[in-house]
């Protein structure tokens, strides 16, 4: 009415799209006309790790654009520059464990793809490979490189491109100690496609603005300050298919300081991940769970994960590098009384594998609550 009125209102005056409404009447946004050379209609899903798989509906023209974008946004990484490339795949039925294969790509380069979740033969298979570029899940490539150094093995790599899931700063910190290697890590959804990629000059996420209006709210809806952590809210220009107005992915990240890059006005620090990362506080109010890489190291463990099962409780479960070694409760409460929160009580449980999602996604924080 005000636009009928002759009035321009703010954009951030349009009332949000909360993910659960998409998630359940998610035909309401399924757009019956598409603009002359949209292109075909494709249909894919979510995983459904946060309840029912939600069918997403894209086109032709906006896969394009977005692959443009990324192109775009991966500048100045010397992609190109690689001919010899690792892929480590998540296992699944068409690709069980152990498949393996040889492609040569229409650019002449070769792509060595594997499937595995065994750092020490994902290990293997990039040293005989001798690549120089790795496309992988996060926690599989910490794996790989934790193994690497434990058997003082040099690698070739030099660019790790990871997607999926949430970076550790124990990644980072291995990533470094390696000569000339960086890490280019990618955030994206299926709702979204590529929403930001790591900046090769100043190390922050820059969205992909050709693409989307990104926005970080916290939780009274005002935009967040540098350092401070928000929702991350989308607003695909092109997917005329399912449209989706201040979209509420589900995800939290930090906010950077704008305009401190030249290749971007919009800068995110950090990405946190999604709400079920982020532990609820008894007195309100939420926090994200994540712990430094040098306190991570001190635990000498292989794989670790934080649950929260109540308001006051949280379980470290966690996978020890020697039979021995293990971590006692008292050394666990605290590192999270500095670190998360002092409000928790810690129990640690010692275990033999900690599961991933359906989709393969690992998370290292998980509210149960």
């Amino acid at each position: 009415m005000r636009y009928r009125a002759g009035e321009k209102p703010d954009f951030h005056e349009i009332p949000l799209t909360p993910k659960k409404l998409v998630l359940e009447q998610t035909e309401l946004f399924h757009s019956s006309f598409l603009p002359p050379g949209s292109g075909e209609v494709i249909f894919h899903y979510t995983s459904g790790s946060t309840g029912t798989p939600m069918q997403v509906r894209t086109t032709d023209q906006e896969n394009l654009l977005n692959g443009k974008e990324n192109a775009r946004l991966r500048r100045g990484w010397g992609v190109k520059s690689h001919r010899k490339i690792a892929q480590i795949l998540f296992p699944d039925e068409d690709r069980p464990v152990g498949w393996r294969k040889v492609v040569t790509l229409p650019s002449g380069k070769k792509a060595w793809l594997l499937s595995t979740l065994d750092a020490d033969e994902a290990l293997d298979w990039i040293r005989q490979c001798g690549s120089t570029l790795v496309h992988a899940f996060p926690s599989i490539m910490l794996g790989v490189l934790q193994r690497g150094f434990e058997k003082s093995q040099d690698l070739p790599i030099q660019l790790i491109g990871t997607v999926s899931e949430v970076v550790s700063d124990e990644l980072r910190e291995l990533v470094r100690k390696i000569p000339g290697c960086r890490l280019m890590d990618h955030y994206g959804s299926e709702e979204g496609g590529l929403m930001a990629v790591q900046c090769p000059v100043c190390d922050a996420y820059h969205p992909g603005e050709k693409l989307m209006r990104l926005e970080i709210l916290t939780d009274n809806g005002a935009p967040a300050k540098p350092g401070e952590m928000g929702r991350v809210v989308i607003s695909p220009l092109f997917n005329y298919a399912m449209p989706l107005v201040r979209y509420e992915t589900g995800d939290y990240a930090v906010a950077g300081e704008p305009g401190r890059c030249k290749r971007s006005d919009q800068s995110i620090t950090r990405i946190i991940g999604r709400e079920s990362g982020l532990f609820k506080l008894p007195g309100g109010g939420k926090v994200a769970a994540m712990l430094p890489s040098d306190v991570v190291s001190s635990l000498n463990v292989k794989q670790y994960k934080l649950f929260q099962t109540s308001l006051t409780d949280v379980e470290l479960q966690y996978i020890p590098r020697s039979d021995t070694a293990m971590i006692k409760n008292s050394q666990a409460q605290a590192i999270v009384d500095r670190y998360i929160s002092p409000e928790f009580k810690v129990r640690c449980l010692r275990v033999s594998e900690i599961p991933r999602l359906p989709n393969g996604k690992y998370l290292m924080h998980e509210c149960l609550i």
